[in-house]
């Protein structure tokens, strides 16, 4: 038998630029990526020169490093006209003679070693060693100046200081200039081409996903489920794009409790819900550096949930037939891989489930994982949406509870051979079942084209009495409308027989409702497997 448990709650979190701290909690789907995203940095002319020997016509950006020369010696095209446009102090060294113009933004230190006696206002500086003194609002000449400066500026000497504004009709020397350089320069240069830095940052989504388990323990509790149950966690795919061929995805136990939230992606998330870096909101981060680590969970150190590795060593061991002390220690990591197979995922979580119902762990849900974060230096460059819990259509996740309910007793029922053609029906088929009930089917078999006989009574029988299917005989359910798979053939779909005739039995609290389905039967003789579609169709109602 199956059935279905929907979601508490879920979401994803991702570590993409912007998003770190943003959740998306009632977003209609759930997102697991593997992006690479390579930064780019760009650094120009870094720790270049230049050095007085030709003419030139020069423009530098963002430019830093050492101008330097001594020769005061002009070409006759006329001076050299110099911009900058910068935000790093550049050191000059050298002079800058009379009628020399700098144009441009300077933030920098303009250093000499030879001081004459600069007269302002009236008042004579310099002649007993440097002096300070400080200026503003004012046009002119100076000579011997040292400080800082702003505005512009004939400067017959050199510069000692700090100097913003322009400089127009200069030569001399420049060091540690940064900024921007245009016009002519009469010099040589040395400039190193600009270059660029890559720091691969890959942008990563991972799903949480939790559901209550209370009912489904008790009903293991009561024996209504017996102990040799398969949980199995699916995921309807929405949108697959640059998958690989083979990869697999990860499943864990979540170790902390934390928030679904009500962000969407369209919006820009919401700040309240778990996160990439946070459980619950803003503050509330998955792991704290350098605190310590429970034995047998894992964190990432920039952050992206907590989950346990194997169930830990303080468990506490509970005697049942679910829980065995064999359980105690071991792996909690489940895992689905793709080669070749459609994206859907349909992981089997037991191992995830026991734990929470014995106890081992705490049900924090599930946190998945894609194979593919550690690839994303190899060029993959992978995303898989999955329809949410928040989804309108019929492809929410859930899980597939299973475990065989069937009861095999031949009876008086004579079995078929398969050699000859036979033909299967469903007996007792309503249009319509109640959401929440369990309705019994039968299903009759028989050959299709009976021998004729004489004897009434053996007539009859032959086409009134259901004959004997074959044990590995299944039946399965779908979707009439999407033709989608709702309960597949598998070893917990196999007929019952109570030896007067094969049924079986549906759990009707998970198929969603006022929808139809239709009932497929499976039998395999002599290796030899043939499916029954006679079109039974049934309808959950409310």
């Amino acid at each position: 038998m199956h059935t279905f448990l929907y979601p508490q709650k879920d979401t994803y979190i991702t570590n993409e630029v912007g998003y770190v701290n943003k959740n998306f909690g009632i977003d209609e789907i759930l997102e697991l990526k593997a992006h690479p995203n390579v930064t780019r940095t760009t650094i120009y002319y870094q720790s270049s020169s230049i050095s007085q020997s030709v003419y030139t016509n020069l423009e530098l950006n963002n430019f830093t490093g050492n101008i330097s020369g001594s020769s005061t010696s002009i070409d006759s095209s006329g001076y050299a006209n110099l911009k900058f446009i910068s935000n790093s102090s550049i050191s000059f060294t050298g002079s800058l003679i009379d009628q020399a113009t700098i144009t441009g933004s300077i933030n920098g230190v303009i250093l000499n070693n030879t001081y004459s006696a600069s007269i302002l206002n009236g008042i004579t500086y310099g002649s007993s060693g440097q002096q300070s003194v400080t200026l503003s609002n004012v046009s002119g000449s100076l000579n011997g100046f040292s400080g800082s400066f702003v505005g512009s500026l004939n400067v017959t000497g050199s510069l000692i200081g700090n100097f913003t504004g322009s400089i127009n009709n200069a030569s001399g020397s420049l060091n540690n200039f940064y900024g921007c350089i245009s016009g002519f320069v009469y010099g040589t240069q040395s400039l190193y081409i600009p270059y660029f830095t890559y720091i691969d940052v890959p942008d990563f989504s991972r799903i949480l996903i939790k559901f209550d388990t209370t009912e489904i323990s008790k009903s293991i509790s009561n024996g209504s489920i017996t102990s040799d149950v398969t949980f199995k966690l699916k995921l309807k795919t929405t949108q697959a794009s640059e998958l690989p061929v083979d990869y697999t995805v990860y499943g864990y136990p979540i170790s902390q409790s934390w928030n679904m939230g009500i962000g969407r992606f369209s919006t820009g998330g919401d700040l309240v819900g778990a996160s990439w870096n946070n459980k619950t909101e803003s503050g509330s981060l998955w792991y704290v550096s350098g605190s310590n680590i429970t034995t047998g969970t894992s964190a990432s150190i920039n952050q992206g949930g907590t989950w346990y590795n194997t169930v830990p060593l303080t468990y506490q061991y509970k005697s049942s037939s679910f829980c065995t002390s064999s359980f105690t220690g071991s792996s909690l990591i489940c895992s689905q891989s793709y080669d070749y197979t459609t994206s859907d995922i349909n992981m089997d979580i037991t191992s995830i489930v026991k734990g929470w119902i014995c106890g081992c762990v705490p049900n924090e849900g599930i946190i998945l994982i894609s194979s593919l974060e550690s690839s994303t230096t190899n060029g993959i460059d992978s995303t898989v949406k999955f329809f949410s819990k928040e989804t309108n259509t019929i492809y929410q996740p859930y899980i597939d509870i299973s475990w065989n309910d069937s009861i095999y007793t031949t009876g008086s029922m004579i079995p078929l051979t398969g050699i000859v053609p036979y033909t299967v029906v469903m007996q007792n088929l309503s249009k319509e079942y109640k959401f929440g009930s369990i309705p019994r089917i039968n299903v009759f078999a028989r050959e299709k084209f009976p021998l004729k006989n004489f004897t009434k009574g053996y007539q009859q029988n032959s086409y009134l009495s259901s004959s004997l299917l074959p044990s590995a005989s299944y039946y399965c359910v779908k979707d009439n409308e999407s033709e989608n798979i709702v309960i597949d053939f598998d070893d917990n779909t196999k007929l019952s027989s109570d030896g007067n005739i094969h049924y079986f039995k549906i759990d009707t609290t998970g198929l969603p409702v006022e929808r139809f389905y239709r009932i497929l039967i499976k039998t395999t003789f002599n290796n030899q497997t043939d499916i029954f579609d006679n079109g039974n169709i049934f309808k959950i109602t409310r």
